[in-house]
């Protein structure tokens, strides 16, 4: 049986873990990633782009999946060189991490779009199975105010602030999407929103020109939890993402729950996948407008084979 092309929209965490286990399922040249990029940064005169980057990373088998970012093996003596000289830094780049954020900036300094620079660098990482996209070409970060009325890069409040600080709202940028995501998206038999954070990584992401409208034409619309209700993260870098999603949801007035999540993806997914564990939300689910599918959200491979016969 043929498999279906399917465009992922998604963040970081989420799919650096699925999307390796999606391109096995699905084969060659049948999966493209449309990648978050309100959480972008510049970082001592460099475009820092961590979700491309980890999913990249994920692609290329060098990502750091018990960190949760960056690469296996890492060193970072040049930020420990800049604490040495009194310039300490909140966001930890590594030393060869810090090689693709140098070529990135190099291309765009040349007059490369970000399309075009993240897939040099997916071909030259030996991506070739997948098509990387940035969600938009433009400089579209996140912001957050917090409940003390300060106004942080996503960024700042996520990995310096260690998302503690209470938000009193998300300003996604929005902007126009890049023309290659949203002709993936319209070519594609099936639209996956990944199991991300459902503000500041997919919401970011639909928040941008053209998006929405291209993911309503898909012949299928599959959104994933993020949140597994029955289960307690045991992992340090999940437990963080969780703190930050129940933090960005309250904002719109939500829940850490797939039932309250699924009424922000009403009109754009037919169906959420919910973890088995998670039978109780099926209601919920329904109440907003989507269809429910339990499946093993824990297990990314499992997930990736019961993503792929939904897409067919």
């Amino acid at each position: 049986m043929s498999r279906p092309s399917v465009v992922l929209l998604t963040g970081g965490l989420g799919g650096a873990r699925l999307a390796p286990r999606l391109r096995d399922v699905l084969g060659q040249g049948k999966l493209s990633i449309v990648a978050n990029v309100g959480d972008n940064l510049m970082w001592h005169g460099l475009l820092v782009c961590p979700d491309l980057d980890s999913v990249a990373y994920a692609l290329a088998g060098l990502w750091d999946s018990e960190r949760g970012w960056g690469l296996r093996d890492e060193t970072f003596r040049v930020r420990d060189t800049l604490a040495d000289l009194h310039q300490r830094p909140w966001f930890n780049v590594g030393d060869r991490d810090l090689a693709l954020h140098l070529l990135r900036t190099d291309h765009l300094r040349s007059g490369y779009s970000l399309t075009d620079a993240t897939q040099e660098l997916s071909r030259r990482l030996g991506i070739t199975s997948v098509e990387m996209l940035p969600a938009s070409d433009e400089s579209n970060e996140t912001y957050v105010l917090l409940e003390d009325s300060r106004l942080l890069h996503f960024q700042e409040w996520y990995v310096r602030e260690r998302a503690d600080p209470k938000l009193g709202e998300v300003r996604l940028a929005g902007g126009m999407a890049s023309k290659a995501a949203v002709h993936a998206i319209e070519s594609a038999d099936a639209v996956i929103l990944g199991p991300s954070n459902p503000i500041t990584s997919i919401g970011a992401i639909l928040a941008l020109d053209g998006i929405e409208e291209a993911i309503r034409s898909a012949p299928r619309r599959i959104a994933v939890s993020p949140v597994v209700v029955g289960v307690e993260p045991n992992d340090a870098g999940v437990r963080h993402h969780a703190l930050a999603r129940r933090r960005a949801l309250a904002t719109v007035g939500r829940v850490d729950t797939p039932g309250a999540i699924a009424g922000l993806y009403a009109g754009v997914a037919e169906l959420l996948l919910i973890d088995n564990f998670d039978v109780g939300e099926t209601a919920e689910v329904r109440r907003a407008g989507l269809q429910p599918v339990q499946a093993d959200l824990l297990d990314p491979a499992a997930l990736a084979e019961t993503l792929a016969d939904l897409c067919t």
